[in-house]
C-alpha cells in the first residue's frame, strides 16, 4: 500500500536543488510526483511505501507531512478581497486546520490539514469570506490524496457512505452520459 504526503520547503528550490532533492527522497524510499512553487515556498507531493521510514528524512530537508497538506493558491477576482480572506485564514480566528496562510502577489496561499479541517469546510470558509466581492480561482500546489478527494465528493454531492474506490464508477459515467 502506498503512502502520501509533503515536503513544503522554505525557499523557491531550483531545478538543481529539485533534483537533489528528489535523490535524496529516493534513498529514504520516497518519489516525488509533483513539484510546485508559491508564496516563497516550494512544495513536493511524496509517495512512498509501507515499509520506508520517511520519518527519518534528513531534517534538511523542510517539512514533511504524512499525510501530505493541502495547499492551495486562492485568487480572488477582487484584489481587495485579498485583505479579509487573509485575515480570516491567517489570523487568530482561522479555522483548526489551517496551518499557514500567506500572500502570493494577489493570491493567497493555504496550507491545511485536512485530517483537522475537512477540505470542503476550507472551500466553504473561503467562500464565505468572498461572498462581498465573490468569484474565486483555486489552484491546489499538491495532489489531493484520495482520502480527502472522497471526503469532499461526499459532502459535495450529499453522499456521506462514499467510499474511494467507488467515486469515479459512481459519479463520473452519469456525469459522462450526460455529455454524449
Amino acid at each position: 500500500m502506498k503512502r502520501f504526503a509533503s515536503v513544503r520547503y522554505d525557499g523557491v528550490l531550483a531545478p538543481g536543488e529539485r533534483q537533489a532533492e528528489a535523490r535524496t527522497l529516493a534513498s529514504s524510499g520516497a518519489e516525488v510526483t509533483s513539484w510546485s512553487a508559491a508564496g516563497g515556498r516550494t512544495y513536493a507531493g511524496i509517495v512512498f511505501g509501507p515499509e520506508a521510514p520517511i520519518a527519518t528524512a534528513p531534517p534538511a530537508l523542510g517539512r514533511i507531512d504524512v499525510p501530505a497538506l493541502v495547499a492551495l493558491r486562492v485568487l480572488p477576482d477582487a484584489p481587495r478581497a485579498l485583505d479579509a480572506l487573509e485575515a480570516a485564514f491567517g489570523g487568530a480566528g482561522r479555522l483548526a486546520g489551517v496551518i499557514d496562510a500567506r500572500r502570493d502577489g494577489d493570491a493567497l496561499v493555504i496550507e491545511c490539514d485536512a485530517a483537522r479541517t475537512p477540505f470542503d469546510l476550507v472551500i466553504a470558509a473561503i467562500d464565505v469570506e468572498l461572498a462581498h466581492a465573490p468569484g474565486r480561482r483555486i489552484e491546489p500546489l499538491l495532489p489531493l490524496d484520495d482520502a480527502t478527494l472522497t471526503a469532499f465528493a461526499a459532502a459535495v454531492l450529499g453522499e456521506p457512505d462514499l467510499q474511494p474506490t467507488r467515486l469515479i464508477e459512481t459519479h463520473l459515467d452519469p456525469l459522462l452520459g450526460a455529455t454524449r
